[in-house]
């Protein structure tokens, strides 16, 4: 064999052991990740198998049987060129044009709650997902280590979403080990839902199937990528059961939640909400009575009595 025809031969092959390599590494990106990645991961898929294989193929075929062949290279390797280049202009339109859409309102209430916040207590966070659920009535996504059912019977709370970080397969479930997952799912929901709420427990839990590293590094993207979206994110841990210096990042990341301070707040700018300036006039004065009465703090009667209840159960509690 001369050394042109090595070097052919080898050229051949090259291409198509780059085809099989990127085509997996595509099949691999198109399984992990949600739309846009996922349909520009296809596309990557196709063009891999077109460029790299059915290109590296007709290499080949020229070679060992006829130059007249080039044909099939030259249509696998523009096939699978143009494919690429069509599939990557596409997707930074997309991107554009998601960076410039505009988004949700958020909701009319002010939820006066960090953007992303700390609770320890067990009671704490059954109370503030309640609020949030009954009184705000913001799309909530939920992440424990509870099945579904039994998260949902044991905090009284039904959430928009629920993730369940488990290794047992179920249409809800995420590896704890599956970080870059978790964030995804976790993303997608802020970013479709702003104004949202992200409620997170069991990060005790992934610790046993992450570093401390990878774990602090995921809890900060979801921090910053609630920040971003306009949403919140609760973080529910036990200080006794995790590394003191974790639960140090932890407390310096997100800022502690007074829950029982925040339910004052809310019964009072529900019950004693500021009204507009009495006119000197009867008829004034008539008109600015009602339109207190309508706008007031900007919450209902019916608003109100949902609130109470939780914060007498509150009080009942903190009494036994």
């Amino acid at each position: 064999m001369n050394p042109g025809s090595f070097a052919q031969y080898f050229s051949g092959a090259l291409f198509i052991l780059i085809g099989i390599y990127g085509a997996v590494q595509s099949f691999n990106n198109c399984r992990k990740h949600e739309e846009p990645v996922k349909g520009f991961a296809r596309t990557l898929l196709i063009s891999f198998l077109l460029f790299g294989v059915g290109g590296g193929l007709g290499i080949l075929l020229v070679i060992m049987i006829s130059p007249s062949l080039w044909v099939i290279e030259a249509i696998s390797i523009m096939g699978g060129y143009l494919l690429l280049a069509g599939s990557s202009l596409s997707l930074i339109e997309k991107l554009e044009g998601y960076r410039k859409v505009k988004r949700k309102n958020v909701p009319a209430k002010e939820i006066e709650l960090p953007a992303v916040g700390l609770v320890t207590s067990a009671k704490d966070a059954k109370t503030l997902l309640r609020t949030m659920a009954t009184y705000f009535k913001v799309p909530i996504l939920a992440v424990g280590r509870e099945h579904p059912d039994k998260w949902v019977e044991n905090m009284e709370v039904t959430p928009t979403e629920y993730i369940w970080l488990t290794r047992v397969e179920h249409p809800g479930a995420v590896n704890p080990s599956s970080l870059h997952v978790l964030n995804g799912r976790i993303t997608k929901f802020l970013r479709e839902n702003p104004g949202s709420v992200v409620y997170m427990e069991g990060v005790e839990y992934i610790s046993f199937y992450v570093d401390p590293r990878s774990l602090t590094k995921f809890v900060l993207s979801v921090r910053d990528t609630a920040i971003i979206e306009n949403g919140h994110f609760i973080l529910y841990v036990t200080p006794e059961v995790m590394e003191p210096s974790q639960f140090a990042i932890f407390k310096r990341e997100l800022e502690p939640i007074n829950v029982s301070g925040f339910l004052d707040r809310i019964q009072g700018r529900t019950l004693f909400g500021t009204l507009p300036p009495t006119r000197e006039t009867k008829e004034g004065s008539e008109d600015a009575s009602a339109e207190g009465s309508k706008e007031g703090s900007g919450v209902s009667k019916e608003e109100a009595e949902e609130v109470e209840p939780l914060r007498r159960k509150e009080k009942a509690e903190e009494g036994r």
